[in-house]
């Protein structure tokens, strides 16, 4: 079966008839699910199995389940998980007793996920907290140290992986620094690469890990015109060089208001610069097929990689 180098968003809480088509047609790697898609625990399985009756049992589920404010999950059903702050504080009185929390916290997170038939989740956020940042990311970093961010991050990703939930770090190279939501506007990050080895440094860390998200973000230093998904300088000589990630590199939502231009040209552009598989959340079917033929077929290589994690 032929596979494009997409995960999509849809709609609702079940397939519209032009979803289906799409997902018949076009076979994209995956979905990626949002709160208007999950109901209660019935309802998900059965959204997921009718897209798994399409695209096969082994396609990628996706879900930002991190905590805190980004809580996908209804903790009218499921349980209120924490922010990754949370945890951060209490590494500064006991890290050892944050280690034990965060990986128990996020093998709960895994075994909730499991359950729906969801394999992919796209945490934990390795980025750094800065105060004179935008709140974007705010709680959802463990920690402005990057030692603790290491550490309790390695605990997430080992919980997740309990039940064969795959990981995935963000938002690489870094994005706590940037003082605009890249949901609505493009961040620019004037420091040297010397100046950011901090950011990259947790990252750096954690380069094992299988799968990665990029920063919607501008580092002007490091490429003068283009933000990080849109460029193959960054990836090749940061991402893949410098912090020495060899894994499967999801961009970030292409519909966010940070990249410009036709969706078509955002998942071409991301493409061409070394993303491996596109991310387009939107849930627009019409907008989701220019991007889907934007990205192309999937890299056989990448389809390689993905059958030995999964």
């Amino acid at each position: 079966m032929k596979r494009y180098a997409i995960i999509i968003g849809i709609s609702k809480y079940s397939l519209s008839e032009d979803e289906k088509k799409y997902l018949t047609y076009y076979t994209p790697l995956g979905v990626i699910l949002f709160k208007r898609n999950i109901l209660n625990k019935k309802q998900v399985r059965d959204l997921i199995s009718s897209i798994k009756k399409i695209l096969g049992e082994k396609t990628l589920i996706l879900i930002d389940q991190e905590g805190g404010k980004v809580n996908r999950l209804d903790t009218k059903i499921w349980p209120e998980f924490p922010a990754a702050n949370i945890f951060g504080k209490l590494a500064e009185k006991n890290l050892e007793k944050a280690k034990i929390n965060t990986f128990e916290n996020y093998k709960d997170i895994g075994k909730y996920l499991s359950e729906l038939g969801i394999n992919v989740n796209c945490a934990p956020v390795l980025d750094l907290f800065f105060r004179n940042a935008s709140n974007v990311i705010g709680s959802r970093a463990f920690s402005s140290k990057s030692r603790i961010v290491i550490e309790l991050a390695k605990q997430a990703c080992k919980g997740l992986l309990c039940y064969k939930i795959l990981p995935v770090i963000k938002h690489i190279p870094g994005h706590g620094r940037a003082k605009l939501d890249s949901h609505l506007a493009l961040p620019e990050i004037k420091l040297k690469n010397t100046e950011l080895e901090d950011d990259f440094s947790t990252f750096k860390a954690l380069n094992y890990i299988p799968a990665a998200m990029t920063a919607h973000i501008k580092f002007s230093k490091l490429d003068k015109k283009l933000p990080v998904t849109h460029s193959s300088e960054i990836i090749s000589e940061v991402i893949r060089k410098q912090i020495g990630f060899t894994g499967i590199l999801f961009s970030d939502d292409i519909c966010m208001k940070a990249l410009k231009g036709s969706y078509f040209l955002r998942a071409n552009k991301a493409i061409n610069a070394g993303c491996d598989i596109i991310l387009h959340c939107d849930g627009n079917i019409t907008n989701t097929t220019k991007s889907t033929l934007g990205a192309g077929l999937l890299n056989q290589n990448i389809y390689k990689k993905l059958k030995n994690i999964f």
